[in-house]
Protein backbone atom coordinates (compact mmCIF):
# COMPACT_ATOMS: atom_id res chain seq x y z
CA UNK A 1 0.00 0.00 0.00
CA UNK A 2 1.34 3.38 -1.00
CA UNK A 3 1.04 6.13 1.62
CA UNK A 4 1.69 9.83 1.36
CA UNK A 5 4.47 11.30 3.49
CA UNK A 6 1.80 12.96 5.65
CA UNK A 7 0.16 9.58 6.26
CA UNK A 8 3.52 8.06 7.17
CA UNK A 9 4.24 10.91 9.61
CA UNK A 10 0.79 10.62 11.14
CA UNK A 11 0.98 6.85 11.55
CA UNK A 12 4.45 6.99 13.12
CA UNK A 13 3.43 9.84 15.45
CA UNK A 14 0.24 8.05 16.51
CA UNK A 15 2.12 4.84 17.26
CA UNK A 16 4.69 6.77 19.31
CA UNK A 17 2.09 8.68 21.32
CA UNK A 18 0.09 5.52 21.99
CA UNK A 19 3.26 3.77 23.17
CA UNK A 20 4.08 6.70 25.46
CA UNK A 21 0.52 6.76 26.82
CA UNK A 22 0.83 3.10 27.82
CA UNK A 23 4.21 3.61 29.48
CA UNK A 24 3.52 6.83 31.39
CA UNK A 25 1.49 7.49 34.52
CA UNK A 26 -0.97 10.38 34.70
CA UNK A 27 1.58 12.92 35.95
CA UNK A 28 4.11 11.88 33.31
CA UNK A 29 1.44 12.16 30.58
CA UNK A 30 0.81 15.77 31.53
CA UNK A 31 4.56 16.41 31.43
CA UNK A 32 4.83 14.67 28.06
CA UNK A 33 2.06 16.86 26.60
CA UNK A 34 3.83 19.93 27.96
CA UNK A 35 7.16 18.88 26.41
CA UNK A 36 5.48 18.11 23.09
CA UNK A 37 3.92 21.56 23.06
CA UNK A 38 7.20 23.31 23.94
CA UNK A 39 9.47 21.49 21.50
CA UNK A 40 8.45 23.15 18.20
CA UNK A 41 9.03 26.62 19.68
CA UNK A 42 12.39 25.52 21.08
CA UNK A 43 13.43 24.18 17.67
CA UNK A 44 12.29 27.41 15.98
CA UNK A 45 14.02 29.66 18.52
CA UNK A 46 17.24 27.71 19.15
CA UNK A 47 17.60 25.23 16.30
CA UNK A 48 17.19 21.47 16.23
CA UNK A 49 20.63 20.78 17.70
CA UNK A 50 20.24 22.98 20.78
CA UNK A 51 16.67 21.86 21.43
CA UNK A 52 17.48 18.17 21.17
CA UNK A 53 20.65 18.48 23.25
CA UNK A 54 18.48 20.05 25.96
CA UNK A 55 15.86 17.29 25.71
CA UNK A 56 18.58 14.62 25.77
CA UNK A 57 20.04 16.21 28.92
CA UNK A 58 16.61 15.95 30.57
CA UNK A 59 16.26 12.21 29.86
CA UNK A 60 17.84 11.49 33.25
CA UNK A 61 17.60 13.45 36.47
CA UNK A 62 20.49 14.48 38.76
CA UNK A 63 20.31 11.10 40.52
CA UNK A 64 20.56 9.15 37.27
CA UNK A 65 16.89 8.17 37.16
CA UNK A 66 15.16 8.14 33.79
CA UNK A 67 12.71 10.95 33.06
CA UNK A 68 10.57 8.75 30.87
CA UNK A 69 8.44 11.63 29.53
CA UNK A 70 11.51 13.36 28.05
CA UNK A 71 13.15 10.08 27.03
CA UNK A 72 10.15 8.78 25.08
CA UNK A 73 9.73 12.06 23.19
CA UNK A 74 13.43 12.32 22.39
CA UNK A 75 13.45 8.70 21.17
CA UNK A 76 10.33 9.19 19.04
CA UNK A 77 11.85 12.10 17.12
CA UNK A 78 15.20 10.30 16.87
CA UNK A 79 13.51 7.18 15.51
CA UNK A 80 11.58 9.19 12.92
CA UNK A 81 14.54 11.19 11.63
CA UNK A 82 16.80 8.12 11.48
CA UNK A 83 14.49 6.05 9.26
CA UNK A 84 15.35 5.23 5.68
CA UNK A 85 14.51 8.22 3.42
CA UNK A 86 14.99 10.63 6.34
CA UNK A 87 17.89 13.11 6.72
CA UNK A 88 19.64 11.15 9.50
CA UNK A 89 18.98 7.65 8.09
CA UNK A 90 20.69 5.02 10.20
CA UNK A 91 22.03 7.53 12.74
CA UNK A 92 21.06 8.45 16.29
CA UNK A 93 19.60 11.97 16.48
CA UNK A 94 22.53 13.83 18.06
CA UNK A 95 24.93 11.90 15.83
CA UNK A 96 22.99 13.06 12.78
CA UNK A 97 22.87 16.64 14.05
CA UNK A 98 26.62 16.79 14.60
CA UNK A 99 27.89 14.67 11.69
CA UNK A 100 25.83 15.56 8.65
CA UNK A 101 26.09 18.52 6.30
CA UNK A 102 24.08 21.73 6.53
CA UNK A 103 21.55 20.57 3.93
CA UNK A 104 20.72 17.41 5.92
CA UNK A 105 20.51 19.44 9.13
CA UNK A 106 18.13 22.05 7.65
CA UNK A 107 16.02 19.29 6.09
CA UNK A 108 15.89 17.44 9.42
CA UNK A 109 14.91 20.60 11.27
CA UNK A 110 12.04 21.28 8.85
CA UNK A 111 10.95 17.63 9.01
CA UNK A 112 11.04 17.71 12.83
CA UNK A 113 8.69 20.71 12.85
CA UNK A 114 6.18 19.03 10.53
CA UNK A 115 6.41 15.71 12.39
CA UNK A 116 5.97 17.39 15.78
CA UNK A 117 2.71 18.97 14.61
CA UNK A 118 1.32 15.42 14.32
CA UNK A 119 2.77 14.38 17.67
CA UNK A 120 1.22 17.44 19.30
CA UNK A 121 -2.22 16.72 17.81
CA UNK A 122 -2.15 13.10 18.96
CA UNK A 123 -0.74 13.89 22.41
CA UNK A 124 -3.52 16.42 22.93
CA UNK A 125 -6.13 13.89 21.81
CA UNK A 126 -4.85 10.77 23.56
CA UNK A 127 -2.92 11.85 26.65
CA UNK A 128 -6.03 12.22 28.79
CA UNK A 129 -6.06 10.98 32.35
CA UNK A 130 -7.57 7.61 33.21
CA UNK A 131 -10.16 9.00 35.61
CA UNK A 132 -12.62 9.81 32.86
CA UNK A 133 -12.41 13.52 33.52
CA UNK A 134 -14.11 15.62 36.12
CA UNK A 135 -17.66 15.39 34.75
CA UNK A 136 -18.88 13.26 37.70
CA UNK A 137 -17.49 15.61 40.33
CA UNK A 138 -19.66 18.40 41.70
CA UNK A 139 -18.48 21.85 40.69
CA UNK A 140 -17.95 24.41 43.38
CA UNK A 141 -19.15 27.92 42.78
CA UNK A 142 -16.66 29.31 45.28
Amino acid sequence: MMQTMQQQRAAFALEGVECARRRLDEKQRKEYKSHVSALPFMIHANGLGQAMAFYKSKCTDSKGNENRDYALLYQLLSDWLSQEDQPFAGMELLEGITQTDMHAYITAQAEAMVFMSWVKKFATAFMQDDTGGDSDKPHSSV
